[in-house]
């Protein structure tokens, strides 16, 4: 029976340890929703820009006060606001796993662009210091410890937004989930930098960013538990164990 008690316990440990793996997989940005400011995020600004990426609430923008909607999850989203022109980037690090099943990259994205000319312009550089018009915001994924504001091939990863020419200059907010699967297994074990970027010398511009996940979807029905489920199973284990170690216990300690 000890033995018993021992392997279940064992079995226990293992199967926290599994679970703590999964999870680790399963979630790989912190503070997706910025309810905790930007911890874990870094923001860079290029030298001689106004304004920077604020945390937003409520439905007025950060500076200007131009009308936005309300974060799209909890009560704060990241968004860009200036009174003049800039550029600007807010990124996050992470660490690819060894290997990962099916996985998503997910953000909701505000587009507030109060351009002078009511057009986008995306020329190949995010640097807003130059006669080139230049009126754009995008999403990526970089290898690790790259200029934050680099678009050179060797950097990019993937584009996973991109402002184009024609849309429309003023969005509610948008969700976005791209497949990242084959991109996180062929960069496994390698740090790679999630971008928002945002710049603008044709009037103030918006980027609202809030919700923002690389994660595995929720298993559907009928195929693998969630972690809560995981979590109820291994206390279940642990407590029987319990249960039994203690009956053997006492029955140690009655006289013979």
């Amino acid at each position: 029976m000890i033995r018993s008690f021992k392997a279940m316990s064992l079995w226990a440990v293992a199967a926290l340890a599994c679970f703590s793996c999964f999870a680790a997989h399963a979630a790989l940005i912190a503070n997706g929703g910025f309810e905790a400011g930007f911890t874990g995020w870094s923001r860079v600004d290029q030298v001689g820009s106004d304004g920077t990426f604020f945390t937003q609430t409520g439905t007025a923008s950060p500076v200007n006060g131009d009308p936005v909607p309300p974060p799209p999850e909890g009560l704060t989203a990241a968004m860009t606001d200036a009174g003049g022109p800039g550029s600007h980037v807010l990124f996050q690090d992470f660490l690819v796993p060894a290997s990962v099943g099916t996985t998503f990259l997910s953000f909701d994205l505000f587009v507030g662009n109060r351009s002078f000319d009511g057009a986008f312009h995306t020329p190949g550089h995010l640097d807003f210091a130059t006669p080139v018009l230049n009126q754009q915001a995008r999403v990526d994924l970089l290898h690790g410890l790259t200029d934050p504001f680099s678009l050179s091939a060797t950097d990019v990863v993937l584009n996973a937004f991109q402002t184009n020419v024609g849309d429309s200059l003023v969005s509610g907010y948008t969700h976005f989930s791209i497949d990242v699967t084959s991109v996180l297994n062929a960069n496994a074990n390698t740090v790679l930098r999630l971008r928002f970027a945002e710049v603008d010398n044709v009037g103030p511009f918006q980027f609202g960013v809030d919700n923002v996940s690389i994660a595995s979807p929720a298993a559907p029905p009928g195929q693998a538990p969630e972690p809560a489920s995981y979590i109820l199973v291994i206390s279940g284990l642990i407590s029987i164990a319990i249960a039994r170690r203690q009956r053997v216990t006492c029955a140690q300690r009655l006289p013979r």
